[in-house]
């Protein structure tokens, strides 16, 4: 028996450091709003509110931005 085993097993296999994700994909943030991607498009600017980060040809959403879209959608039902 090695000094390894006698250990736990979290301290034995320290779980991997995930980098929290600064933007999500469309898909992730249709996900992430639990709409589909199309309703997504048409929430998103020039048509809707909710404006998304372009780079390149890729659209991308802040998850603070989902959460200020969120947050305005839900002082404006109130």
């Amino acid at each position: 028996m090695n000094a390894t085993t006698l250990l736990p097993a979290a301290l034995r296999r320290p779980e991997k450091m995930e980098t929290p994700r600064l933007l999500l994909s469309r898909d992730e943030a249709a996900k992430a709003l639990n709409v589909s991607v199309r309703l997504l498009d048409t929430l998103t600017e020039p048509a809707g509110t909710l404006k998304p980060v372009r780079i390149g040809r890729r659209v991308l959403f802040s998850p603070a931005e989902l959460q200020r879209w969120i947050d305005a959608e839900a002082k404006a039902t109130q």
